[in-house]
């Protein structure tokens, strides 16, 4: 509420009026003994001229703001404090307001201006109130909670100061738990709880929170997201695999500086990778790939503090590097790396087997090294030596497999030595390609063994001569039932061929021929046949002749036979039908007609006739009335 300077000129008229008055009476009291009657009535009318002009400017002349602060507030009137207190308010400020409540609060409660004071002070409290609420909204909420609390508790608005104050307190809090959500959320990299919670900031009737703090969570949000994008690359590369890709993953991880939301999600990268690398690590050394551990070992960066375990991979690796060379000397250095390998390395253990290993390996390469110098020389004497001084290195020894391939390479070339005079002798005898040859040559190369080097080409051999033996022995009998099957003794010709074996190299080509030979035979039964059941010439029996041929293959040689009897049953059977027309039983016409095949000449004028036939089956259509009616007809559906 607003104070009209207006309202408050009686008031400064009547007060400024009884304070000239009572100035002025004092003044002829002191002066009355001093001076005469005359002198009296000169200066009474003096002074109340001078009275009424001072009220008049009093009221015509408003005080300058300036001179608010120079008046003595305890002897300051009513008037004088009302107008300065709107002076302040004029303000529209915290300060002023409260400043202008303080000068009329100190008025008596029984003075005569209170009621209006009190307006006065319940239209500035509430001023202060939506002044605290301008800075709320603002984002300044200890300047509100401290401007809201300067309301004197007597105003009736101070009722809401409590409630405004725990709503503020409330929203602020509610706004600060979301923040620390979507922080939460951006640590996990979880960024679409995190923009709903962001949106969440829009709904808490707050300015401060909508905009700036909206604004502030979203370009977080957004940033966080672009610095997890950073790090696609790097999972890329770790889910691709292999080393090559998991040490440039760990390039990836570095760009991402500690104060990135994305940096633990790296860091679990990064951890991630290491545990990759220790396993792969691990795993070579374990499969024994020592060159490619120690590549490995070389390539691991500082950064990932793997020194321990580097430190490992090279001893061991350094250890079965040697050991491959497969030397005494190799096998000596071998175990010398492998004793500075120390208790506290995850491969102590498999080093002191490795180690023990060794030890007799050193002896088994002295012998197989003896063996392999025998064994160059390629005669039968020395390899037999070689093979003996191999089998000195027994089962369970490390080089027990390699000397055992020794062993069977060397037995091959022992058996060649032995064996290949047997079966180059053989092949000489079935040069000659007659019967009796190839069974020496065959009884020949028998002698080769199935556990001999040789076996499979002797067994190679024998089957090529063995063929040859029953090609010369069956294909006579083959050209002689080809020959009565060439005269149509198809017969015979089966009997003859039937004496060719299954298994016998002919016997494929035989079978076959026998098939194409049956066939013909059943061709001609069943031609035979389909004459006998034609010969009653009924329906049924023509019907049945028919299907009879009809199952004859067009291959065969009573082809022409098979057509001629079709089509010449086909015709009868034509006729059949006919006659059942001629005496109007049209149904068993076309009954008949139908049987006859679609192959056959007669088949063309059969369904012909079966179209004629059935028109002939149709009911008569109902006589046409008079055309009269019928355009009456017409005219009444068309009006219809």
């Amino acid at each position: 509420m607003r104070i009209n300077r207006k309202d408050l000129a009686p008031q400064i008229m009547v007060q400024a009026s009884d304070k000239l008055h009572n100035k002025a009476t004092q003044f002829l009291e002191q002066m009355q003994e001093k001076i005469s009657l005359p002198i009296w009535a000169t200066i009474l009318v003096v002074l109340s001229g001078t009275i009424g002009f001072t009220a008049t400017s009093v009221l015509l002349k408003s005080p300058t703001g300036s001179g608010c602060p120079k008046i003595i507030w305890l002897a300051a009137s009513a008037s004088q404090r009302l107008y300065c207190a709107q002076l302040e308010a004029d303000r529209k400020t915290t300060e002023g307001l409260l400043k202008a409540i303080a000068l009329v609060e100190a008025l008596p409660s029984d003075h005569p201006l209170r009621p209006q004071v009190n307006q006065y002070v319940e239209d500035w409290a509430e001023q202060i109130l939506t002044l605290a609420e301008k800075e709320y909204q603002a984002g300044r909420i200890e300047n509100a909670i401290a401007t809201v609390k300067k309301i004197p508790s007597k105003a009736k608005v101070y009722e809401l100061v409590e409630k405004r104050i725990e709503k503020w307190e409330s929203i602020w809090k509610e706004g600060e738990q979301i923040l620390t959500d979507i922080e939460t959320s951006l640590r996990k990299s979880n960024w679409n709880y995190a923009f709903r919670k962001a949106v969440e900031l829009l709904n808490l009737n707050n300015e401060y929170w909508a905009t700036v703090k909206y604004n502030q969570a979203v370009q977080k949000i957004y940033l966080a997201r672009e610095e997890s994008n950073q790090l696609d690359q790097a999972f890329a590369l770790y889910n691709r695999g292999g080393l090559e890709n998991w040490l440039k993953a760990v390039k990836e991880t570095e760009k991402i500086k500690p104060d990135s939301y994305a940096y633990q999600e790296a860091k679990n990268l990064f951890e991630k990778v290491k545990e990759k690398l220790i396993t792969y690590g691990n795993n070579l050394a374990k499969q024994q790939q020592w060159q490619d551990l120690k590549d490995v070992a070389n390539q691991i960066p500082e950064n990932l503090a793997l020194d321990k375990e580097v430190g490992a991979w090279i001893a061991i690796a350094d250890a079965g590097i040697n050991a491959d060379f497969g030397t005494v000397e190799g096998l000596q250095a071998a175990i010398l790396s492998a004793e500075q390998i120390e208790p506290s390395s995850p491969f102590y253990s498999q080093a002191q087997d490795m180690r023990k290993r060794w030890n007799l390996e050193i002896e088994d390469v002295t012998k197989l090294t003896q063996a392999r110098e025998k064994a160059q020389s390629g005669d039968l004497k020395n390899l037999t030596a070689a093979i003996a001084q191999a089998n000195l290195i027994v089962r369970g020894h490390p080089r027990y497999s390699e000397a055992q391939g020794e062993i069977n390479r060397w037995t091959r070339q022992v058996q060649l030595i032995e064996d290949q005079p047997i079966l180059d002798k053989a092949r000489e005898i079935s040069v000659k390609g007659d019967i009796e040859s190839l069974k020496v040559a065959i009884a020949q190369a028998k002698e080769i063994g199935s556990q001999r080097a040789l076996y499979k080409e002797a067994q190679g051999e024998i089957r090529t001569w063995q063929e040859s033996i029953e090609k010369q022995e069956d294909q006579p009998i083959l050209d002689q039932a080809i020959s009565l099957a060439n005269v149509r003794d198809y017969v015979a010709a089966i009997q003859v061929a039937q004496q060719i074996r299954r298994g016998r190299v002919l016997y494929p080509e035989t079978r076959a021929n026998l098939r194409r030979w049956q066939q013909e035979v059943q061709a001609q039964k069943d031609l035979q046949q389909a004459y006998s059941v034609a010969q009653t010439r009924t329906v049924e029996a023509l019907n049945n002749a028919l299907n009879l041929v009809r199952n004859i293959p067009t291959s065969t040689d009573v082809s022409t036979e098979r057509m001629e009897a079709i089509d010449r049953w086909s015709y009868q059977l034509l006729a059949f039908a006919s006659e059942k027309a001629n005496l109007s039983l049209y149904t068993e016409a076309i009954s008949i007609a139908r049987q006859i095949p679609n192959e056959s000449a007669a088949y063309s004028a059969a369904q012909s006739q079966v179209k004629i036939w059935r028109r002939l089956l149709e009911p008569p259509l109902p006589p046409l009335e008079s055309s009269q009616d019928n355009s009456s007809l017409d005219e009444t559906e068309f009006e219809n």
